[in-house]
Order: structure tokens, then sequence, then C-alpha cells
């Protein structure tokens, strides 16, 4: 089920999975520049309580966002809250950080979405990856062992599903392509590989510059219903905007009924913002340096 309004969940500032097309860096430079170096970098659970209070059932809370939720300890008793008051949840983990005690506290929540962020053979992550590191070459591209660790998550909640299990989506995913190791799981699982683009060129990439113009898709994106919840209670503009250019208010200070009602957020909601044109939500960028076509998100109403 598709809704119109969701929120992205950021409950930390600072990812250590320091994917490389994911502009951690940034993020935890901007977060103390525009947000405030004195700002709780790690939500608490009461903020978290606090900001739910104001948005309204019809808006769906998605654990997502700008970084791997579950390195938050306190993710699961948010994910647990937010369920308890009846709101539908979109869950994206990588795993890391998850307990098993976690696994059995959150099983049984009737997710509309789960997703598992598998470990890339692609790109370079920590994802998994076996402390201290070790390296092999696969297939002409130098490789990073899993853990004993990770493949031990893994299984677990395979073999521990919910009483929801079938009733939401379970979906495995990798960006670029499935880490060697994990091959086995095509055996049993459908595994989808996505690509990446620049996060509206927050990441230094070959060819920089504005989506075309034939391709720009300014103020039709579903993402400016799509805002991201930071640590300190503020909302940025969508989950490409790691550079906090467009934070739109705050859930601490003001209600949803204000957030909506400001004239930041009509506007963008109507025209879209100056990130807008250097976004390929829409576009994809890939290894080639070429512009394609990928996905082109409807009109919003």
């Amino acid at each position: 089920m598709q809704l119109k309004h969701n929120i992205e969940i950021t409950p930390k500032i600072g990812c250590s999975n320091v994917c490389e097309y994911c502009p951690q860096s940034t993020l935890i430079k901007r977060y103390r520049e525009r947000i405030g170096a004195d700002k709780d970098t790690m939500m608490t659970l009461e903020t978290f309580k606090k900001c739910l209070s104001t948005i309204p059932k019809h808006v769906g809370i998605n654990f997502t966002g700008y970084v791997e939720p579950f390195l938050n300890p306190e993710t699961s008793d948010m994910l647990l809250h937010a369920y308890e008051r009846g709101y539908s949840i979109l869950l994206n983990t990588t795993l890391m950080g998850l307990t098993k005690d976690d696994w059995m506290k959150i099983k049984d929540i009737n997710f509309r979405e789960l997703h598992i962020h598998l470990a890339s053979g692609a790109f370079d992550e920590m994802i998994g990856v076996q402390i201290p590191v070790e390296v092999y070459e696969h297939e002409g591209k130098k490789i990073k062992s899993l853990s004993e660790d990770y493949y031990d998550m893994l299984n677990f909640i395979i073999e521990n599903p919910g009483n929801g299990w079938g009733q939401y989506r379970l979906d495995f995913h990798c960006l670029g392509n499935l880490h060697p190791e994990l091959n086995d799981l095509r055996n049993h699982f459908y595994v989808g590989e996505r690509q990446v683009n620049s996060r509206a060129m927050n990441i230094l990439i070959e060819k920089k510059g504005k989506v075309p113009d034939e391709e720009n898709i300014r103020g039709n994106c579903a993402r400016v219903y799509q805002n991201v919840l930071l640590p300190d209670g503020s909302l940025s503009l969508c989950c490409q905007d790691y550079g906090l250019d467009e934070v739109l208010g705050n859930l601490v200070d003001n209600t949803w009924e204000e957030y909506e009602n400001s004239e930041t957020v009509k506007r963008i909601r109507k025209d879209g913002a100056d990130l807008c044109d250097y976004c390929e939500e829409g576009v994809t960028y890939t290894d080639d340096s070429t512009w394609q076509q990928w996905r082109r998100p409807g009109q919003v109403s």
C-alpha cells in the first residue's frame, strides 16, 4: 500500500556502515552547522514520542532515512511505540546494530513493508564485514569477507518469522550486485539489485551538474511528501537532502498542523526546491557516465 504522506526516521547522525554511495561526512558536517553543534545526534525515545504525538495516523512512519536505524539502541522501542499507536510502519535495515532480542521484540509487528538491505559485491561498505577486515579478490574486484555474526543474525531472522509474516512484504535487496558470499540466498529468496544516484549531487561523481531540463521533475516528485525526521525533531526535505539544504520545521517546537501550513512547506510542495534541480529522482546515474531513465514518480496532487 502506497501512502501519500510518510516521515522517514533518522534516529542517529553518523552511520558506521560508511557506504561509498552514502555521504555521511556531509551529513555530519551540515547537521552541526545547520541544526547546531550542541544538538543531540542520537534521538531519544522521549523525543520520538513527542514528535510522533503530533503526527496524524494517515502519515506512514518509515524507519530508514540517512542511517541504519538500529545504530540507535532505542529503535526497537520506537518501533513498538509507533505500532502500538496504530501507525503504518516500514522498516529498512542492514541488520547492523540489530540484536536477537531486538528482533524478538519487534518481529510480530505487522509491517507495511520490511526491507533487508544486504551486503553488496559492487560497492565499498562495512555492512556485515568481518573485523579485523579480511580482503580477497573475486572476479577482478577486492571483496571484504563477511562475519559469522552477520550470517547468524540473517539466519536468525529467516528462522524466526513473526506472526505477521506473510502479511507484510519481506524484501531482500542490495545495491549494485549481491556480495558473492550471499549468493545461496537466491536459492530461497528473490534478491533485488538496485542502482544508486548522486544523492542530489551530495556525492562527487564524474558528471556534476543539474539534471537535464527534459528530465527534470522539479515540483513533481512524491518525496516532497516524504520528509526526514532528524534526532532533534527537525524535518529535512527528503532522503536525498544529505546536505540539509532544506530544513522545513521541527516537531518538538511545532505541531504537525503548523508544519503543514507553513509557507515553506506549501511552497516546496507546489514548486519544489533548488535541491530538486540536482536530484536524479526519476533518472539514475550509472557507471558508464550516462543519465538513464529509471523511475519517474506520478504527479502529486
